[in-house]
């Protein structure tokens, strides 16, 4: 009985060992990247904050009694979005006064023309007679006078017709803006009008804040800040994790005494989608330059793995994974240079490397740069 258990044992080991060596034949699906050299420099963090370039109380340009408010705060509202509409009975009330001034100071003209031809008619009839004996010196100089208070009448009345016109003008600016419209594209972060509120010209209604142009204002330390240059690129990671390049606007000229430090602003174009993220005045931190760019092996931080004897990574030789030991210098982001251990244009497997043996078979595919940026 013993013999037979013992020969079944053996025949399940003949057949279990076959099968683990099949499977540690098959091919392992995995991930890789290529180590390349890049150009780097060394840094340090500077802490900035977030802002906003245009920031705007919207104000009413003329009064009134608020009739709606077309907002809620934190709408989204694009340039020239109506956001607050004033009662208008007053003003059409006065539109209608003007515009009777005007027919009024026109009619006026009509008269004050109609007798300034009179007078002159008359006047040069006079005029006509000086050399005859029924020329009349003092009906000439009274024909004169009343020319010269015609004339004087149709300029009263032209200036009447001006201050119509103006009066006119005035009430249809009124009309125009009684509506107050958004100046630009931003988000509502206070209001100020309610229903049934008197507003005088001046008066907010809202205020305005422009988060599709920000910028990183930073106080960096004097030393770096003279290396800088309008344009420079510099890394930031804002709050959240959110990788980006920001780029030098403007180094203001004046530096703090006592911190030795230089205010910078850098231009931070985010997309639509990390604006709505990121809150303004939220910290991001910079990594600031400190010497000149150099050029390194760089292999993405995903293919280290941890070893007894230190960092290794998983190189894909003729199809198999071959450990390498590598000597780390700094980090790059998403990739960590490389001192020892590789060369540019090896393939390292950064996706499914902790699973490997020495010597498996795998079966490679490039992953994508921002998949592998999304793990820095």
């Amino acid at each position: 009985m013993y013999r037979q258990i013992l020969s079944g044992i053996l025949c399940a080991a003949i057949v279990l060992i076959p099968a683990t060596v099949q499977a540690q034949r098959r091919a392992a699906g995995v991930l890789v990247d290529v180590v390349d050299e890049r150009q780097i420099s060394d840094t340090q963090a500077v802490i900035g904050q977030l802002v906003a370039t245009r920031r705007a109380a919207v104000a009413t340009r003329t009064a009134g009694v608020v009739e709606a408010v077309q907002f809620e705060v934190g709408d989204q509202v694009r340039k020239g979005q109506a956001l607050v509409a004033l009662d208008k009975s007053r003003i059409a009330i006065e539109r209608r006064a003007a515009e009777a001034s005007v027919g009024v100071a026109r009619a006026v003209i009509r008269v004050a023309d109609a007798k300034l031809k009179l007078a002159e008619l008359a006047f040069k009839r006079q005029a006509d007679l000086r050399k005859s004996t029924a020329f009349s010196r003092s009906r000439y100089d009274d024909l004169k006078q009343a020319v010269v208070q015609s004339q004087s009448e149709r300029s009263q009345a032209q200036a009447q017709l001006q201050t119509a016109r103006s009066s006119l003008d005035r009430t249809e600016y009124e009309l125009r803006h009684s509506v107050i419209n958004a100046p630009f594209d931003g988000v509502i972060i206070e209001r100020q009008a309610q229903p049934g509120q008197y507003m005088s010209p001046g008066g907010t209604v809202a205020t305005l804040l422009d988060i599709s142009n920000l910028e990183v204002e930073a106080d960096v330390p004097g030393n770096i800040a003279n290396g800088l240059r309008a344009g420079t690129k510099v890394a930031a990671i804002f709050d959240g994790g959110t990788r980006r390049d920001v780029a030098v606007r403007t180094i203001i000229p004046v530096q703090n005494l006592s911190t030795r430090t230089r205010p910078v602003r850098f231009a931070a174009r985010l997309g639509d989608n990390q604006s709505a993220h990121i809150a303004i005045g939220s910290t991001v931190t910079l990594q600031m330059p400190v010497s000149a760019p150099r050029k390194v092996l760089s292999a993405p931080k995903d293919a280290l793995l941890q070893s007894r004897g230190g960092w290794i990574v998983y190189v894909v030789v003729d199809n198999k994974a071959q450990p390498r030991p590598v000597k780390l210098g700094q980090s790059v982001r998403d990739r960590i240079e490389i001192l020892s251990g590789l060369k540019a244009g090896d393939v390292v497997v950064v996706r499914g490397n902790e699973r490997l043996r020495p010597g498996q078979p795998v079966k490679p595919r490039q992953v994508k740069a921002n998949v592998v940026k999304s793990q820095g």
